[in-house]
């Protein structure tokens, strides 16, 4: 659920405010930070972090290590497009605080937001960070790296 209050709330406050944009099904956003079940499989399964005391998968099973759980996640997850995959929302989020050239950061006059439609305020002096166009490649390279 969009809590349009809150975002409206903060676009007009002076905390500092950076969005990453998810954009489904163009290249530009988030959604384009997708992989598949076999890619997971294959670079993921029993790979990463290890731990002694198992943790309870999300659909069962016990797991001790990161990967076998991820494995397991995407045995579960719906998948979407062609070829099947899943985009990883919140790891491109993260991904740019590690590494911000992994993505492009626009600074823009904070819009607002009247009845669910964006309107430009091109002469307000308030700035926030919009984040597009990340580089998948760049971006589940590292992961599968990190959990090697």
């Amino acid at each position: 659920i969009n809590d349009t209050a809150a975002l409206s709330y903060l676009l007009q406050s002076p905390v500092r405010f950076e969005m990453v944009t998810v954009r489904y099904g163009k290249s530009t956003g988030t959604d384009a930070v997708k992989v598949t079940r076999e890619e997971i499989l294959e670079h993921l399964g029993g790979k990463g972090p290890q731990v002694s005391q198992a943790v309870t998968g999300r659909h069962g099973g016990a797991f001790h290590t990161f990967g076998d759980y991820a494995v397991d996640l995407f045995d579960h997850a719906e998948m979407y497009g062609d070829p099947p995959s899943r985009a990883l929302f919140d790891l491109a989020a993260v991904a740019i605080v590690k590494q911000p050239s992994w993505a492009e950061k626009l600074t823009i006059p904070a819009p607002r937001l009247v009845d669910g439609r964006w309107i430009d305020q091109s002469d307000n002096p308030r700035q926030i960070v919009v984040w597009e166009n990340f580089n998948r490649d760049a971006i589940i390279q590292d992961l599968f790296q990190v959990c090697h």
